[in-house]
């Protein structure tokens, strides 16, 4: 079985079209810091952090959940082509569903962002 990933990026090299362009992050935002945590399991996750701030992210085919440490206030999920707007539960945990490709996470109302990375 064939990984459509490693196809989509096999199409870039053999055409003359420019690859399509990436929105820089948002701006305004502090950029968060990848955390290195060991990974268990078949999802991928990753950690942010900014300050004592956390934001924890797990990657499933066509889901993206966090928990972020500060539920009150509201999360962004940008892609190329669109943005979701969630709020988080009480306890601090959203859910949105994904396209594969780049995404960013933003926490506006804290000014801070993921940066871009792949589901």
């Amino acid at each position: 079985m064939r990984d459509p990933l490693l196809d989509e990026i096999a199409g870039l090299f053999h055409s003359d079209a420019p690859p399509p362009a990436l929105t820089p992050r948002p701006t305004g935002l502090e950029p968060m810091t990848p955390v290195d945590e060991p990974v268990r399991g078949p999802s991928h996750q990753l950690v942010f952090h900014l300050g004592t701030g956390r934001l924890h992210l797990q990657l499933d085919p066509g889901h993206l959940t966090g928990v972020l440490d500060d539920p009150g206030v509201s999360v962004e999920i940008h892609s190329p082509s669109a943005v979701q707007a969630l709020r988080p539960d009480p306890e601090g945990w959203f859910r949105a569903t994904v396209k594969p490709g780049p995404v960013c996470v933003t926490v506006p109302e804290l000014g801070l962002t993921t940066g871009w990375f792949v589901a």
